[in-house]
C-alpha cells in the first residue's frame, strides 16, 4: 500500500524540497512542491488531495487541482494552462488565489506560526518585518532591494519584440504562476527528487509531461537525520554551495574550504575541551549558567565571570562564546559579551539555585526572558561587526568608479552595506544620519554632484553606506576597521568625522614607518 504524504512544512523538510538551496530565495518553490505532494499523496481528508490515477499528465493534474475556469468579462479567460500566462484572480477558493502564508499556516498539516517563524529565523536570520513581507507577498525584501534598479529581465518574443514583464506572485498568490513554471520547474524537480517517475510508452520512450506516482517515497527518515551546513552558516550564497557539496560526489570530495584561524596549538586544545563541555551543557534542559576564568587582553589580567552560554560563533580568525551575564569590564553589570574561546582558562557548570548567580540574571531565567542564538544572528545582521551588543553608527564611504565596478558592485559585505548614488536614496541616508551643520555642507555638495543616471560609468565615484558597531568610547569595531584598511587608497571615509580622522591618523602613522625606513637606507 502506498504511504500517505502527511509531513508538516517544517523548515527542515522545505530545505530538502528546495534541494539544499537557501530558503531566503527558494521558499515559495519549496512550499509549492509541498502542496503538490499533498495533492498527489495526501491524506484522504486533505482538501487538496485529488483522485488522479497512478499515471497522469500535467493537464490531468491542473484540471483536478485548480477550480473550474470562468469568464471574468466578455473576452476574458482564466489561463491555468497558458504556457506563459499567469491566471488572474477569479475564485477566492481556487488554490491560485491562496498566499504563501495561507499554505504555511492556515491549510492542512500546518504548524503554529510562532514556532515556524522561530525555526526559520534560527537558520536564516533576517528582520522579522522582512519575513512578514516575504510570507505575505512571496518576495523577500532583502533580495528585492539588492536587485539592480532600472533593469528588467531580458524577455523577448520570437520576433524580438519585448514582452511586458509580469512580476511574480501577484498579490502574494503562490500558484499564480505560468504553466511552464509548474511543468518545467516544479514537476521536473519532483521527478529529480524521486517523488514522481516519468511515464513511458510501450517503446520505452518518455512521454513529455506525463508522470507516474511512486510506490515508495524517497527516504524521509534520512532527511530528518541529516544536518545541512546552512543550519549554522548565515551567509546566503555560501550556504547554497555548502549544502550542495557537503557530501562527496561518487566517492570524491569536490568542495574544500580554507578558514583563517589564528589560534595557537595550546589554544586549539582548550577550544576543543570547552566546545565539548558546552555541548554537554547545552544538551540538558534547562541550560545552566557557567562560571569562567578568562584571560582578558583588554584588562591585562584574568577575570572570573558568571554567564549564561548562548552559542559559539566563528568570526574572522577565531571562535567566540557569545554569553549573557556579568560583563568583562564590570561584573556588577549584566549584559552580553563575546569571549574568545581559546582565552577561557577554566569553565565550570553551575546550578540556577547557586547563590553566587546575580539576581538579575536569575530573574531573567525564571521569567523565561533569556535570549537564544537567533537573537544574536539578527543583531549581527543589523550592523557590521562582531560585538552585536554595541551601539551602531552609519558611515559614508567613496570608491573610485573603476574599483567599484570591478570589486565592490555585486559583492556582499554586510546586510546594511548598500550603493547610494541614487538621489532619492541619498536623501533618505541624510535623514537617517542626522548630520551636523558641517556635515550638511559636505552632503549637499555630494548630492548636487550626483549623476541623474545611477548607471553612468563616466561619473568618477561610487558612494556606499553601512551601519557599523562602536564601543562606549566611539571606537569602531576592529573587524570593520581591518576591512577599511584592506581597501587602502581605493576607499575614502567621508562620514562620520571621527572615523575619517582615525583612518587619516593610521595612514599617517603607517607612512612614518616607511618614511623612517627609507631614511635609514
Amino acid at each position: 500500500m502506498r504511504p500517505q504524504f502527511d509531513y508538516p512544512p517544517t523548515v527542515e523538510l522545505l530545505q530538502i524540497l528546495a534541494q539544499g538551496n537557501n530558503l531566503k530565495q527558494h521558499l515559495p518553490k519549496a512550499v509549492r512542491l509541498w502542496v503538490i505532494l499533498r495533492s498527489l499523496y495526501g491524506q484522504d481528508n486533505d482538501v487538496v488531495r485529488n483522485s488522479l490515477s497512478d499515471s497522469f499528465s500535467y493537464e490531468d493534474w491542473y484540471k483536478e487541482f485548480f477550480t473550474e475556469t470562468k469568464k471574468l468579462s466578455f473576452g476574458d479567460k482564466v489561463y491555468h494552462n497558458g504556457r506563459d500566462q499567469k491566471p488572474p484572480f477569479h475564485d477566492p477558493d481556487c488554490p491560485c488565489a491562496k498566499s504563501l502564508a495561507y499554505w504555511l499556516f492556515d491549510s492542512e498539516l500546518t504548524l503554529p506560526k510562532p514556532e515556524w517563524v522561530q525555526s526559520f529565523l534560527q537558520v536564516y536570520p533576517m528582520k522579522p518585518e522582512d519575513l512578514e513581507t516575504f510570507l505575505a507577498t512571496g518576495k523577500n525584501p532583502e533580495i528585492e532591494n539588492n536587485k539592480p534598479k532600472n533593469q528588467l529581465p531580458n524577455v523577448s518574443s520570437k520576433n524580438s519584440k519585448r514582452k511586458k514583464y509580469a512580476e511574480p506572485f501577484p498579490n502574494g498568490r503562490l500558484f499564480a504562476i505560468t504553466r511552464r513554471n509548474l511543468q518545467e520547474n516544479d514537476f521536473a524537480t519532483l521527478v529529480e527528487l524521486g517523488w514522481l517517475e516519468p511515464q513511458k510508452n510501450q517503446a520505452g520512450e518518455i512521454l513529455t509531461h506525463h508522470y507516474c506516482k511512486v510506490e515508495v517515497f524517497p527516504s524521509i527518515s534520512s532527511w530528518k537525520n541529516s544536518v545541512l551546513p546552512s543550519h549554522f552558516i548565515p551567509q546566503v550564497d555560501f550556504t547554497e554551495i555548502s549544502d550542495t557539496y557537503f557530501q562527496p560526489i561518487n566517492g570524491t570530495q569536490r568542495f574544500f574550504m580554507h578558514v583563517e584561524y589564528v589560534v595557537s596549538k595550546d589554544g586549539i586544545d582548550r577550544v576543543g575541551k570547552w566546545k565539548d563541555e558546552l555541548k554537554r551543557i547545552w544538551e540538558k534542559m534547562p541550560v545552566n549558567p557557567i562560571q569562567i576564568l578568562y584571560d582578558s587582553a583588554s584588562l591585562s589580567r584574568e577575570a572570573s565571570r558568571i554567564v549564561y552560554p548562548v552559542c559559539i560563533y566563528y568570526f574572522q580568525r577565531a571562535t567566540y562564546l557569545c554569553a549573557f551575564g556579568q560583563t568583562l569590564k564590570n561584573k556588577r553589570t549584566i549584559n552580553w559579551h563575546n569571549y574568545r574561546l581559546d582565552r577561557v582558562q577554566e569553565l565550570r557548570e553551575l546550578d540556577w539555585l547557586n547563590p553566587s548567580i546575580p539576581a538579575e540574571l536569575r530573574q531573567l531565567h525564571d521569567t523565561n526572558q533569556l535570549n537564544e542564538p537567533e537573537y544574536i544572528l539578527q543583531k549581527i545582521s543589523a550592523a557590521w561587526g562582531l560585538d552585536f551588543y554595541r551601539e551602531s553608527r552609519k558611515m559614508l564611504i567613496r570608491f573610485n568608479q573603476d574599483f567599484s565596478q570591478s570589486y565592490i558592485k555585486n559583492s556582499f559585505r554586510h546586510e546594511t552595506f548598500r550603493f547610494l548614488n541614487e538621489k532619492q536614496e541619498f536623501i533618505q541616508f541624510i535623514r537617517e544620519y542626522k548630520p551636523n551643520e558641517q556635515e550638511k555642507k559636505l552632503l549637499k555638495e555630494i548630492f548636487q554632484d550626483l549623476p541623474e543616471d545611477i548607471n553612468n560609468l563616466d561619473y568618477p565615484y561610487a558612494y556606499y553606506t553601512a551601519d557599523y558597531r562602536i564601543d562606549e568610547s566611539n571606537i569602531i569595531d576592529n573587524t570593520v576597521m581591518m576591512r577599511l584598511r584592506a581597501w587602502g587608497p581605493m576607499v575614502e571615509v567621508l562620514l562620520p568625522g571621527e572615523l575619517r580622522s582615525r583612518m587619516a591618523k593610521d595612514i599617517q602613522e603607517t607612512w612614518k614607518l616607511y618614511h623612517k625606513s627609507s631614511q635609514h637606507k
